[in-house]
């Protein structure tokens, strides 16, 4: 199963999502069945992401990569059997760029995940929550 998770830049909250659920999904022992990957829902200019988030991670002990910044793609959708998005305009925007034929774009929570600045808290708690919430809804 490949997750695919989606915000607007890609430099923030779908990143923190790529880790976290990735640190999720290899301590249930699942890191061979469950892919995880991030990208943007418009064009972006492959920058490296948010500090605060590199720091915010670092600080809650989940290992993360260097990463860039990228723009989905309809080999992303092809792949992916679920795009997951940080924000309803993040969902709108990955529909109105490749359509969502399969039913595959969902939001991680009912509501839209901010992009805190104050040290990031609210936004790894919230993005936390919904990778523990979607893990066990696909049976990890």
């Amino acid at each position: 199963m490949k997750i695919l998770f989606v915000c607007s830049g890609n430099s923030g909250r779908s990143p923190m999502a790529q880790f976290i659920m990735r640190d999720l999904v290899n301590k249930a022992g699942l890191g061979e069945k469950i892919s995880v990957d991030s990208a943007a829902s418009k064009p972006v200019n492959g920058e490296t992401f948010h500090q605060g988030i590199a720091a915010k991670l670092g600080m809650e002990k989940i290992p993360f990569d260097v990463h860039f910044a990228r723009t989905i793609t309809p080999d992303d959708y092809a792949s992916s059997d679920m795009i997951v998005c940080m924000d309803e305009k993040s969902a709108a925007q990955v529909k109105e760029l490749l359509g969502d034929p399969d039913g595959k774009i969902s939001k991680l929570l009912d509501e839209d995940i901010p992009w805190d600045k104050n040290g990031f808290a609210k936004t790894f708690d919230d993005v936390k929550r919904g990778c523990e919430s979607l893990l066990k809804k696909i049976g990890g």
